[in-house]
């Protein structure tokens, strides 16, 4: 909990001994760290099916959403093409809603993204790029053409203009990275509700992560590559783009259109990798040795905002050397806060804790993170208390 400083009162009486001269307030003060003392729990709570059966095979961030009112969660099953609605009071499958694979209002076999927007409807893109706004009930309302040879000219070739792309409904705004593993340099797009490009901004700062990439081609049953991660989120009011390489983050500030580059000052972590690797290997044996340098290296991952604080919060890893490659992976994670300006507040080791969750929200609270328990659709639930 915080620690409160006393309030202290110092009277000094008149010699005829009426009212105060003076009195002093020392003002409440809030310790460098507010994790200090950081005590969480963990509760697993499963979600009641009835007799409908919640295949779990493709459950991952690009298929779930949660509702602006943060009472509903959705999961697009896209083996079955049914969008699964469920309630998080009651923790019941309330709706399943049908989608069609083709026609005019047809999402298409290789779903790849599926959103829930403010306004209720669902944002719907497929891996060539194709997106489109459906309604609950599976009707295309809005088909989004993006002419990439003409928004990305004055770019390098092969970049592909809708990675990550975010739709920023109150602003009218869509964001994206434009980026493929094969090209050099990473980019922010700013683009209007039609998809007309605004401005494309290169991320300079994230030019490091380059040199982490390791790649190997057989030339003839194909290849394999390690790289890191970069994302694209807008938690609350500000779009963050982070990787996995480093705490540094770009910050676009919607309201103000700036975009600015900020480090924090951790302690209790590296604040970034920090490893030579081999970014070309002959064989799957070298491949895994690169692999397993990154294995002990810290990775930070996304932002979570916490309406109920206004708080960010954040986690990273570090992985624990393992004494042969055939050992079970196993890491230490760190927990980071930050206020709405994203400046650092706490951080703190979780000791005990075998994994992070990887995507989640917070309601009342609380950070919820969907799992698999048993091949049934349950939720950790993290209180966090200091």
């Amino acid at each position: 909990m915080k620690k409160l400083l006393a309030i202290s009162f110092l009277v000094l009486l008149s010699a005829c001994g009426e009212k105060p001269i003076s009195e002093e307030v020392s003002d409440v003060e809030e310790p460098k760290n507010i994790l200090e003392n950081l005590t969480y729990s963990i509760d697993t709570v499963v979600v009641d099916p009835g007799d409908e059966i919640i295949n779990l095979k493709h459950l991952n961030s690009i298929y779930v959403s949660l509702s602006p009112s943060k009472n509903q969660f959705y999961f697009f099953d896209r083996s079955r093409f049914i969008l699964h609605e469920i309630d998080l009071n009651s923790l019941k499958l309330v709706n399943n809603y049908p989608f069609e694979e083709e026609g005019p209002d047809g999402i298409g076999r290789f779903v790849y993204h599926f959103k829930s927007l403010p306004n209720g409807n669902f944002w719907v893109q497929d891996l060539l790029g194709s997106t489109s706004v459906f309604s609950k009930t599976g009707k295309r309302i809005k088909k989004f053409e993006f002419n990439e040879e003409e928004l990305l000219k004055d770019f390098p070739l092969g970049l592909n203009l809708t990675y990550e792309l975010q739709v920023d409904f109150e602003r009218k705004k869509l964001y994206s990275l434009p980026l493929l593993f094969k090209v050099e340099g990473k980019h922010f797009a700013v683009m209007d509700s039609s998809g007309q490009t605004e401005k494309i901004i290169e991320l300079p700062e994230f030019d490091k992560i380059e040199k982490y990439k390791v790649e190997y081609n057989s030339g003839r049953d194909g290849g394999d590559g390690r790289g890191e991660l970069v994302r694209l989120e807008q938690p609350n009011d500000l779009v963050l783009i982070s990787s996995t390489v480093g705490n540094g983050i770009y910050i676009h500030n919607p309201e103000l259109d700036s975009l600015m580059y900020q480090e924090f000052p951790h302690e209790l972590t590296p604040l970034e990798k920090d490893v030579n690797v081999k970014n070309v290997v002959q064989s799957p044996k070298e491949l895994e040795a690169e692999r397993e340098k990154f294995h002990t290296q810290i990775d930070y991952w996304g932002f979570y905002w916490d309406e109920k604080t206004e708080r960010y919060f954040r986690f990273a890893s570090i992985g624990i050397p393992r004494a042969n490659v055939d050992s079970p992976k196993k890491y230490e994670h760190f927990l980071f806060v930050y206020d709405k300006e994203l400046t650092l507040k706490g951080e703190a080791k979780l000791d005990n804790l075998e994994t992070i969750p990887r995507a989640g929200f917070f309601k009342d609270g609380k950070l919820w993170s969907y799992v698999n328990v048993e091949d049934e659709l349950g939720f950790a639930v993290f209180t966090f208390d200091f």
